[in-house]
């Protein structure tokens, strides 16, 4: 049986879901807050937001959310496929980002260790064997590696 650390499927969703209508929203209301700046007198560039402003055609209300959708959705999968996700199993720990994967034998691992929001895999003579952010929290990490007897030592 493997622990998986990383982004859930119901994660991965939300991201889409969030950035898709994040980067929708943005770039629909542009014209509206470039222009509402443009008209108070401490902000600079006056005359560039007044341009954006005036981009307001009314095929730009369909396309300007268009764009931003379909800006959001790549920035969604640029973050999706950058992560990296620890499978934690009695023999071995798989690191997988992108469609890269790595395993590290269990004889290889000689302490586990969190420093800030990195995931920290060291091996003998000091070698650092994985040390990258994993989206999980610092009790599932814990609970991951101790659950399949890895030598965890951080608080």
């Amino acid at each position: 049986m493997t622990t998986t650390l990383g982004y859930t499927r119901e994660d991965r969703i939300w991201i889409f879901v969030l950035f898709s209508l994040g980067g929708a929203i943005l770039l629909g209301v542009t014209p509206w807050v470039a222009q509402w700046l443009a008209d108070l007198p401490f902000v600079p560039f006056g005359d560039a937001l007044s341009w954006m402003g005036g981009l307001d055609d009314p095929w730009m209300h369909v396309a300007r959310p268009a764009v931003g959708l379909l800006l959001g959705l790549v920035l969604a999968v640029v973050v999706v496929e950058d992560e990296y996700r620890l499978e934690i199993g009695p023999d071995a720990v798989v690191i997988t980002h992108g469609s890269d994967r790595r395993t590290l034998a269990r004889s290889e691992i000689t302490g586990v260790h969190r420093d800030g929001g990195k995931v920290h895999i060291d091996g003998r003579e000091g070698r650092v064997l994985f040390a990258k952010k994993v989206e999980a929290s610092k009790d599932a990490v814990r609970e991951a590696f101790t659950a399949h007897g890895y030598p965890y030592e951080s608080d």
